[in-house]
């Protein structure tokens, strides 16, 4: 007896709708402005130099431009902030993970890269942070962070100073009121008096990691054909904990787009009296003179 076949209908043509996945990113995110990282060349020679000899660079941040890219709707999952001591000193475990879409709200092309910024748009995420700092006369103090407020202040001698009473926030920094009480100047050492402040400043994250960078499927486009698409990818961030390795002057936007700027001339005229030769080629050393 013949077996019965029994037709089985073709399998389903399945494919991903990736319009669909930016959709559902951009309804459950937020706005972040995306800066992209490009290492510094400013002042160098040559590619393997560690000093800048030709001109002071003052716009890098960690050796690297930054340079706004875009703004994109993306979502901030798995925030963590944890501490641990190690042996050079605290280590900040504060990493969270990055869902974002396929491409700014203008409609480019997405690209990240690890070292980048990312920053929240349109709010101030505030959040606190504490250390020790050195009370400087006559200048602005700089904290680890450009500071938005103060919640408390003592210095060395147990005395307590009041933002808006006795100093004020200048673009992130303390700038001391003229008259008002300060740490002043230990005599011990002929320094501005250490004191510890805790404040608040807005946060931004690093991109660390990007696990699944190149991710590749097939999608139907507008005319119902299957083709190969570049699909979504998330990265690793992690807050923000270095920040000021950097020279940066008084009002100036930190962190984002900077000006470059040129070397002041020198104010005094250089003496040119007592002229010398000076050897500076190292095939010039131990030649001597005609």
């Amino acid at each position: 007896m013949d077996k019965l076949k029994i037709p089985f209908p073709p399998n389903p043509d399945i494919g991903i709708n990736l319009d669909s996945q930016d959709e559902f990113i951009k309804n459950r995110g937020v706005n972040l402005e995306h800066y992209v990282a490009i290492p510094s060349p400013i002042g160098l020679k040559d590619r393997g130099d560690y000093r800048r000899t030709d001109q002071y660079d003052s716009i890098s941040s960690n050796g690297m431009i930054y340079k706004k890219s875009g703004c994109f709707t993306g979502v901030i999952v798995s925030n963590s902030k944890r501490k641990t001591q190690g042996e050079g000193g605290i280590i900040d475990y504060s990493t969270a993970r990055l869902l974002l879409p396929r491409f700014y709200n203008d409609q480019k092309e997405i690209h990240l890269a690890p070292g980048d910024r990312i920053f929240i748009k349109d709010i101030d995420v505030l959040v606190s942070n504490y250390q020790r700092m050195q009370y400087d006369p006559g200048n602005f103090d700089r904290a680890q962070f450009p500071i938005k407020c103060v919640e408390h202040l003592i210095d060395s001698r147990g005395l307590e100073y009041k933002e808006g009473v006795h100093f004020k926030i200048q673009d992130g920094y303390i700038e001391w009121i003229d008259g008002k009480d300060n740490p002043g100047i230990d005599p011990d050492t002929g320094k501005g008096r250490v004191y510890s402040i805790r404040y608040k400043y807005n946060a931004h994250w690093y991109i660390t990691e990007i696990p699944n960078e190149v991710r590749v499927a097939q999608a139907f486009n507008a005319d119902g054909e299957k083709v190969a698409e570049r699909m979504q990818y998330s990265a690793i961030i992690q807050r923000e904990y270095v920040y000021y390795n950097q020279n940066n002057d008084i009002n100036k936007d930190h962190g984002r787009e900077k000006l470059v700027r040129s070397i002041e001339e020198p104010k005094d005229p250089i003496d040119t009296i007592y002229e010398y030769e000076i050897k500076v080629d190292m095939n010039d050393i131990g030649e001597q003179d005609e």
